[in-house]
């Protein structure tokens, strides 16, 4: 019985054969139809997807200038953080930085020593290095705070740790200062 209704078809496409494509056609388009129709959520979401890139991309684009004007910003303060770290080898440079100071503020410094780098955190990222000090000095008490501030906010960066102020004669107007600190170094 198929192969009559197959001869059957056959005969009816080749008589009408206009019809005929049309139905093959007919039939391919209903399947890639019903094929689009389900890979549609795929489609969309691709497009909703590249849509959000391109809002990205105009946002950079249109603040190009501003991006590019703060990246300047960032290089030059990197670098001026770079310029200002200390090389803890370089024992002569590191303690000339506190012999000026104590040359600027008039006091008299006693004692300078650097001492061993304390173990960073395990874990922590080594981008910067701790190069640790003590420092005894004499002088007035201007002086003395004086050199305390010109340690705060000199070129090299550092963070002071303790420090002990006291009146070295009660009929005498000198103080002694002594401080622990790090400045912070090369890697």
């Amino acid at each position: 019985m198929n192969n009559k209704f197959l001869a059957q078809l056959g005969q009816l496409a080749l008589r009408y054969p206009f019809c005929a494509a049309c139905l093959v056609l007919s039939i391919l388009f209903a399947g890639a139809s019903q094929w689009i129709r389900l890979d549609l959520r795929d489609l969309e979401a691709l497009q909703q997807k590249r849509a959000r890139e391109g809002d990205v991309m105009l946002k950079a684009i249109a603040r190009g200038s501003q991006l590019r004007t703060e990246l300047t910003a960032a290089r030059t303060a990197t670098q001026r953080i770079t310029e200002n770290l200390v090389v803890e080898k370089n024992i002569p440079e590191n303690f000339w930085y506190f012999y000026k100071i104590e040359q600027d503020t008039r006091v008299k410094l006693t004692e300078l020593l650097q001492r061993p780098a304390s173990l960073q955190d395990g874990d922590a990222p080594t981008t910067y290095k701790r190069v640790p000090y003590s420092l005894k000095l004499t002088g007035s008490f201007r002086s003395a705070v004086a050199y305390l501030q010109r340690l705060e906010t000199g070129s090299h960066f550092g963070r002071i740790n303790s420090f002990q102020l006291q009146r070295q004669d009660p009929k005498s107007s000198d103080v002694s200062l002594q401080l622990n600190l790090e400045l912070l170094g090369f890697p």
